[in-house]
């Protein structure tokens, strides 16, 4: 009889793999055979965002939100990951070097989410909650690159125009707002080089 239960729980196990799998992969470009996507995930399209603008290499694991608007670019290289509760709002391009880790609550955006003028933030909140005043388009954007082998831990945030180099880490709860060097670990608000490794 036990044997039985597991069967039965791995049979529902694989079916909500599948369902969840060719849910998601409607809504973005698979490079590779092997990926995990969690029941959680979601890719979020809009302003004339496509499947084509969200690319993944060989297994990637997504547990968070993906976000693209105005034809944004998220790339995916292979062995990465995308942690719980984790969101990347992509209006201009975000790119992501194989075998990185994003752990859990993290923000990653290219843009501002709101325009600097003060004038055109008043006339925005009075647009319909959907209008197009309220698009990311209309805010500061500048691409974000993150390089191979690169581990961004809990609860970091990371802003537009930002380059972080290979294999460094950026630990917990920092906001990264300039570039960072290959080989290093950064901290703090914002984030500072607080030692290099290799």
């Amino acid at each position: 009889m036990f044997w039985l239960i597991r069967l039965l729980s791995r049979i529902k196990s694989e079916f909500w793999r599948f369902v969840i799998f060719k849910k998601i992969s409607k809504r973005l470009t698979l490079h590779g055979e092997r990926y995990n996507f969690s029941r959680d995930c979601r890719i979020l399209l809009s302003d004339g965002s496509n499947k084509c603008d969200i690319n993944l290499g060989e297994y990637v694991t997504l547990y968070g939100t993906i976000q693209s608007q105005h034809n944004g670019k998220v790339t995916f290289g292979d062995f990465t990951r995308l942690g719980k509760n984790s969101i990347i709002r992509c209006v201009d391009q975000v790119s992501i070097g194989s075998y990185t880790a994003i752990a859990d609550n993290v923000v990653i955006s290219d843009n501002g989410n709101h325009p600097i003028d003060p004038v055109f933030r008043r006339k925005m909140k009075e647009d319909a909650l959907d209008g197009d005043m309220r698009l990311w388009k209309h805010s500061p954007h500048a691409p974000i690159i993150i390089g191979e082998n690169v581990w961004i831990c809990e609860g970091v945030r990371i802003n537009r125009g930002v380059t972080i180099g290979n294999n460094s880490i950026v630990a917990a709860g920092s906001i990264v707002t300039k570039d960072v060097p290959d080989n290093c670990i950064v901290a703090g608000i914002p984030a500072k080089i607080i030692k290099y490794i290799g």
